[in-house]
């Protein structure tokens, strides 16, 4: 099956060796004159988790024609959850479904925070922070409230075999100075 794809040439890539490339965007996911967007797919999923705990951590929209569905629940999310709500999807998107692929996921531990529903789940546990300058600062997660991140700061032990200690007094860090913000997995 042919479809109808426009391509833009946005600039072009000089390598030396090879001579010159043009850089294409196409749209990819372009059906019967309708799109599967990232906004349409958004809007199916936050009717059908409305009234759950399940939220949406991201939609990407990817070529191939592939969109990546990241959701997420304030304990956990199954396997089937999650395969319900990409049937539920795709009976929404209808045929324009047919020529993309749904791939529906937990955003997966160890991964950076995307939205604050995130750092709410994970208030109690330890985090580790990657801030604008590059250092890293791990901690327990306390609180996020005024685009602050509240954390207590976790030392590393000075006696080799104990326990980190944590600080008694909680240091806030505003979110504008934070690169990424993931749970630190620990197995004892």
């Amino acid at each position: 099956m042919f479809h109808n794809y426009s391509y833009l040439c946005l600039a072009s890539r000089r390598n030396e060796e090879e001579g010159t490339a043009p850089l294409f965007c196409c749209n990819a996911l372009a059906v019967n004159g309708y799109m599967v967007t990232e906004a349409r797919v958004r809007q199916s999923l936050e009717r059908h988790l409305e009234g759950t705990t399940h939220f949406v951590v991201d939609v990407a929209v990817r070529p191939g024609p592939k969109v990546v569905v990241e959701v997420d629940n304030d304990k956990a999310i199954t396997l089937e959850e999650l395969a319900r709500l990409n049937k539920a999807v795709r009976e929404d998107l209808g045929s324009d479904a047919d020529d993309c692929e749904l791939q529906f996921s937990s955003p997966g531990m160890g991964r950076p925070f995307k939205v604050a529903r995130q750092y709410q789940k994970h208030i109690g546990r330890l985090v580790e922070l990657v801030l604008a300058d590059g250092n890293t600062v791990q901690g327990q997660l306390v609180d996020l409230a005024d685009e602050q991140l509240s954390l207590r700061i976790q030392h590393p032990a000075k006696v080799k075999g104990r326990l980190p200690k944590l600080d008694d007094e909680v240091t806030v860090f505003p979110l504008a100075g934070i690169k990424a913000t993931k749970a630190i997995i620990k197995f004892n």
